[in-house]
């Protein structure tokens, strides 16, 4: 009986500064989630978005490991680490979403690039890297998966947040020039 191939895990780590919108205990009342609004684009006034333009910002909802979830509430700001974790696996074809994440969904994402050592993937809203131990590994099993450059996969994410500080607007955003990152996060 052939051994069956790990999926490609790949975890994701990068800073957020925003607006809380929801902050929710689950049923067990020993965990909770939170919810951030992140305004996609930095303004010379400030930070801004418009809730009515869907394009203006990112939520995040996210697994809070910290408990944060009981302390801070929806209008608080913070700034928090975001971390993703997930298994890639070949889809067909598929649709790069980038209106925000949000824990335990499924996302679609294109094998932006393929090296000996690396592999990334754009998922729209974030980048995704999974590096290999052994170049011979790695290249196993990317072709076990059935992965190229410019092919479709899908994962399954965990989102978790650790908040590092909340406190007022200005508190939080200082004179960040900080937008959501997309490009250049571990």
């Amino acid at each position: 009986m052939a051994k069956a191939e790990a999926k490609l895990a790949f975890e994701t780590t990068f800073r957020v500064k925003g607006k809380v919108v929801e902050s929710v205990m689950c049923d067990c009342e020993e965990e909770g989630h939170l919810g951030v609004r992140v305004s996609r684009q930095m303004t010379r006034g400030g930070w801004a978005y418009s809730k009515e333009d869907r394009n203006s910002y990112f939520d995040v909802v996210a697994y809070s490991s910290d408990g944060q979830y009981v302390r801070v509430r929806p209008g608080d700001w913070i700034e928090a680490d975001v971390t993703i974790r997930g298994r890639v696996a070949h889809v067909p074809t598929g649709e790069l979403d980038r209106r925000g994440v949000s824990d335990g969904h499924r996302y679609e994402g294109r094998l932006s690039r393929a090296g000996p050592s690396a592999i990334e993937i754009d998922f729209g809203t974030f980048l995704a890297t999974i590096k290999g131990r052994d170049p011979e590994g790695l290249r196993r099993a990317v072709e076990g998966e059935g992965l190229r450059k410019g092919g479709y996969v899908e994962a399954e994410c965990a989102v978790e947040a650790a908040v590092i500080r909340s406190g007022s607007k200005e508190e939080i955003l200082g004179h960040s020039r900080r937008v959501f990152p997309r490009r250049g996060h571990t």
